[in-house]
């Protein structure tokens, strides 16, 4: 009956990776997107026989006898790898180019960190997410100006019929001690933890902050190949592991029918 159990909890284990696989390519083209990894650890071990008995020349017998109980998902960790930048030609589009995350605040007043640059501007000129967000900084472009965001994340502005442009503030990037300890949320958004560690905003492209770089936008950090390598890997290791519960099925069918 062990191997029944044993099997089902590796069964479970590379359906999760599996899942896991998909989410990362159903978000391929998705705007910052950062893909997740799936690891896995063995389960408590019964011992059989525990040996190291002691042998007739003194010495200890490594004879240890220990079965495991199968396997279990250790956790599921983001890998926040930049992915490829694309140049858009929009100037409210926004990539971090290293590390760093781009900090904007939610109608209610919470606090939630993107890696996904597709800004536009609302009713009053603010940076906003798709989902209405404000980006943080207090930046207002007026309404006509053609805008533009530097490396060190300066937003600057052409106004209608004035040729130099005007500098309308600052755009900072906030980094994390852990970024994989981030709670995701959707839509591209994450929300600080304790196991990411507190927030730390500075000056992009200033003491180890990734430089921002405008008209642009930056790529899902996912590799087909890679995923899919590892899709025929799992199901590959799906059908040997079901082959397993039906061999212990049979011989338990053998041994019911001895006499």
């Amino acid at each position: 009956m062990r191997s029944l159990f044993t099997a089902a909890t590796g069964m479970k284990a590379q359906q999760l990776r599996i899942d896991n696989i998909a989410n990362n390519l159903a978000n391929v083209n998705t705007t910052g997107f950062k893909k997740a990894r799936a690891d896995f650890e063995d389960l408590y071990y019964q011992k059989v026989r525990t040996g190291g008995a002691e042998t007739a020349g003194g010495t200890r017998r490594n004879d240890a006898v220990e079965i495991g109980h199968g396997v279990r998902a250790a956790n599921l960790t983001r890998d926040f790898q930049v992915g490829g930048i694309t140049q858009t030609g929009r100037g409210t589009d926004i990539a971090v180019d290293g590390n760093g995350f781009f900090q904007v605040e939610t109608a209610e007043g919470d606090v939630l960190y993107t890696r996904a640059g597709h800004f536009g501007l609302d009713d009053q000129g603010n940076f906003v997410t798709p989902q209405g967000h404000k980006l943080a900084g207090g930046v207002q472009v007026p309404e006509g100006a053609m805008v533009a965001v530097q490396e060190d994340g300066n937003v600057v502005a052409q106004l209608p019929g004035e040729g130099d442009f005007t500098q309308l503030g600052q755009i900072e990037v906030t980094r994390f001690t852990n970024p994989a300890g981030l709670e995701g949320l959707g839509a591209g958004l994450y929300r600080e933890t304790e196991s990411s560690g507190a927030a730390n905003t500075g000056v992009p492209g200033e003491q180890g902050f990734g430089r921002t770089i405008g008209g642009a936008l930056e790529n899902s950090n996912v590799d087909v190949a890679d995923e899919l390598i590892s899709m025929i890997l799992a199901q590959r290791s799906y059908e040997l592991t079901s082959k397993a519960i039906s061999t212990a099925d049979e011989m338990l069918q053998v041994t019911n029918q001895l006499k």
